[in-house]
């Protein structure tokens, strides 16, 4: 597989296992989809990083590694449902993204560090993860390459986008980005980006931004 498993602490899988399983089937959580999920079937999946872009290093920055800083780990929930066969005319199972667990550091001392949940979202972003992921891996460059994956988020211009990074460039030129859906219509959804297009395109949106302020100004 070219795009390769991230590799998150202990600590955090065991976190993030315990609040999902906390949740599974929990009526006192009647608006979350994990309440009415089959505890059996619930599984987490895809541990990646999350990548925070910040309105200041927008502007200067001329690489996207360089700028964007490093958070918190996050993990897909998924679903796994029994198709029938009139639903795909052979049956089959479908594994279904239906929450994203974020865990944070909850203490840290020079033995252990431990962790806890930050947020559990059911949103859109949920499933645009997914799908990103389902098409990159069909990318000629992705199938030949080394690749880890990274949400990338830029709240200042509302972007937010799967980040590939290439295993074998250091400086972070052959990386891609797809943009998730609901983000800003400057960026395709799910289109495939250099790492120095997609961030020409976010530094006009923050220069927008700024001229809107100081219009308003």
């Amino acid at each position: 597989m070219a795009i390769h498993p991230s590799d998150p602490p202990a600590a955090a899988v065991v976190a993030v296992k315990r609040a999902v399983a906390s949740r599974v089937g929990n009526p006192k959580f009647p608006r979350s989809r994990l309440s009415t999920a089959n505890r059996d079937a619930v599984f987490i999946s895809l541990p990646h990083r999350i990548a925070y872009l910040a309105f200041g290093k927008i502007r200067r920055a001329d690489k996207l590694r360089a700028a964007a800083k490093l958070g918190n780990w996050r993990f897909l929930v998924i679903e796994a449902k029994r198709r029938t066969a009139a639903d795909d005319g052979g049956g089959g199972e479908e594994q279904e993204p239906i929450a994203a667990a974020t865990i944070v550091k909850s203490a840290a001392t020079m033995y252990e560090t431990t962790y806890e949940l930050g947020d559990l979202n059911e949103g859109p972003f949920v499933a645009a993860t997914s799908e990103a992921i389902r098409r990159a891996e069909k990318l000629p460059e992705v199938r030949e390459g080394r690749f880890e994956a990274f949400l990338l988020t830029v709240p200042a211009v509302h972007v937010t986008a799967l980040w590939l990074q290439d295993y074998q460039d250091c400086h972070g030129d052959a990386d891609l980005l797809l943009t998730l859906p609901p983000s800003d219509q400057a960026l395709e959804p799910y289109r495939p980006m250099a790492s120095a297009a997609f961030l020409a395109v976010v530094q006009d949106l923050a220069r927008k931004v700024t001229s809107e302020y100081a219009t308003r100004g």
